[in-house]
């Protein structure tokens, strides 16, 4: 598995020491005196001057500590290790409280330290059982119901362990980098969702979808100078297509970073924290060059609806008169929420070979107004197409009615019926691109609600474990402990691979013959006669795409 390499595996002969872990105390006449900690075991867990018995030296307890297998527990993945380092830290070193006049209340170990290790190691300890008894012959967790272990040896006999109002409560810091992918003295290499999955799988299938992005993007751009360069396509309703090719060459070209070095914008320079705002700048450029890509495309598509509604449904230029209102939420909304991700610095990695926006911003930032453009617009497109039906199921009976026996309004109902025919067969193009994108949107969206909702992260201690035992292969420790609890790998690839493709689509619905005709016209026109040719009659002088 790449990086890890990094990892420490520990020997068996430490993991079977597990089960013979207690902490003793010399046995004592006196009961003890409170001197300064001055050990190395527990650095970093102790801030306090420590209670022992008479003749009994921090260095002795320590000893005792190493010779039961505590450096075995620093070997094992947090939050198992820290929590047991809390545990046995505050049983072997009781805290002292003075209460006036030279005396001292000793607080001993918490009832609910003891607790949350076996809540926090007991997947972990579980694992090593199973492994058989040469790895670990028996649980090292301690019974709650027992005196803390050492107790036995002061006065009175052993000591239970203490509610949480008078015990000694020793914080449990991560004693690892500041890193919350670094555990037991090593880190796990970004980007981290790779080791969760069969070697190779991951960066191997965004590679696939990365390609099929700069393909779709090279289509899109084609299609782009085609409409600028040839006649007849910067007119309404033409310059819709336009501009959706437009946003959606720079929706897919947004991946270009990420060619040859994906790491570079998933991941801090470190190698080990996800890249951020704060970490990495071309990771936000990235971000949000590709926010504003993925609102703009869908803004655009959205008013492909409108206009193939308002034209179908109700025969109006309604939105031909208001280009500026089409710029608008096509351009200007998109820069607004890409304006606020950047300002708020909401960017960062997730998954996926790209930046977008954080999982924390992501409802806010991008689902929210995709959510906004793209459900009344479905709902709109519904409309249209049962119009459509109802009025295809009509047309056959009202057709072979004489126009001499017919009202006005029946005259008019059935030219309505006319135009509606005649709309879908000029722009059903349209019409099919605004379905395709907008079920590969709901599908993106599908997928980030039922996926990016799993945050729970107990299982990563166990996952860590089973890697550094060495029995299990990454692919099979990812099947036993992250499987569930990381997106699953083929929904994961669909909505990717759907996103990657609206320049796709949208070059493979409207460069059509036509367009090709036009350009050997205008290419012969530039060789024989100066770029001057006679314009090709269109089917509708207005609404033709």
């Amino acid at each position: 598995m790449r990086g890890l390499s990094f990892f420490t595996r520990p020997s068996t002969s430490l993991l079977a020491s597990l089960a013979a872990l207690s902490f003793t105390v010399q046995q004592v006449k006196a009961f003890g005196s409170m001197v300064p900690y001055t050990g190395a075991t527990c650095q970093g867990f102790i801030d306090y001057q420590v209670w022992l018995p008479d003749n009994a030296k921090v260095a002795d307890i320590e000893a005792g500590l190493q010779a039961a297998g505590i450096d075995m527990i620093k070997a094992l993945p947090d939050p198992c290790m820290s929590i047991f380092m809390s545990y046995a830290c505050s049983s072997a070193f009781p805290r002292p409280v003075s209460t006036g006049n030279g005396n001292y209340n000793v607080l001993f170990a918490c009832e609910s330290t003891c607790q949350a290790v076996i809540a926090a190691c007991q997947p972990s300890v579980n694992y090593l059982l199973a492994l058989g008894p040469k790895v670990l012959p028996a649980s090292p967790l301690p019974d709650c119901s027992k005196p803390v272990m050492g107790t036995e040896m002061y006065p009175g006999g052993g000591v239970p362990f203490q509610p949480d109002t008078s015990c000694n409560i020793v914080p449990c810091g991560l004693r690892n980098t500041d890193d919350a992918n670094c555990g037991c003295g090593c880190c796990l290499p970004c980007p981290q969702t790779d080791a969760f999955y069969k070697p190779g799988l991951l960066e191997k299938s965004f590679f696939v979808t990365d390609i099929l992005k700069g393909v779709s993007a090279g289509l899109a751009l084609i299609l782009v100078i085609s409409y600028v360069v040839l006649p007849d396509k910067l007119q309404h309703p033409s310059n819709l297509i336009l501009f959706a090719a437009i946003a959606a060459c720079l929706f897919s070209s947004a991946v270009a970073p990420s060619y040859g070095n994906p790491a570079r914008v998933q991941c801090a320079a470190n190698g080990i924290s996800p890249a951020t705002s704060y970490n990495n700048k071309l990771c936000e450029a990235q971000g949000a060059y590709l926010l504003f890509g993925s609102i703009s495309t869908t803004a655009w598509l959205s008013l492909i609806i409108i206009n193939l509604h308002l034209h179908t449904v109700w025969n109006s230029n309604w939105l031909s008169t208001r280009a500026w209102l089409s710029h608008v939420l096509g351009w200007v909304v998109p820069a607004a929420f890409t304006a606020i991700a950047v300002a708020t610095r909401s960017i960062g990695w997730n998954n996926s070979s790209m930046c977008m926006v954080t999982v924390e911003s992501s409802n806010a930032l991008l689902f929210a107004p995709l959510g906004a453009i793209v459900i009344p617009s479905i709902l709109l497109h519904i409309a249209t197409f049962a119009h459509i039906i109802r009025v295809s199921l009509q047309s056959e009976h009202s057709e072979t009615v004489s126009h001499s026996t017919m009202s006005s309004g029946r005259a008019a109902r059935i030219s309505h019926r006319r135009h509606v025919i005649n709309a879908i067969r000029i722009q059903w193009r349209a019409a099919a691109l605004a379905l395709v994108i907008s079920s590969c949107v709901l599908v993106y969206w599908a997928f980030y609600l039922v996926q990016g909702t799993k945050t729970d992260m107990s299982w990563m201690s166990t996952w860590q474990l089973c890697i550094f035992s060495g029995v299990h292969s990454q692919e099979e420790c990812g099947k036993m402990f992250a499987e569930g609890h990381v997106p699953n790998f083929v929904f994961m690839m669909i909505s990717e691979g759907l996103v990657s493709t609206p320049g796709l689509w949208i070059f493979l619905l409207f460069f059509k013959g036509s367009i090709i005709q036009e350009w050997r016209e205008k290419l012969s026109g530039w060789v024989c006669c100066g770029g001057r040719r006679k314009t090709r009659k269109q089917e509708d002088e207005f609404y033709v795409i």
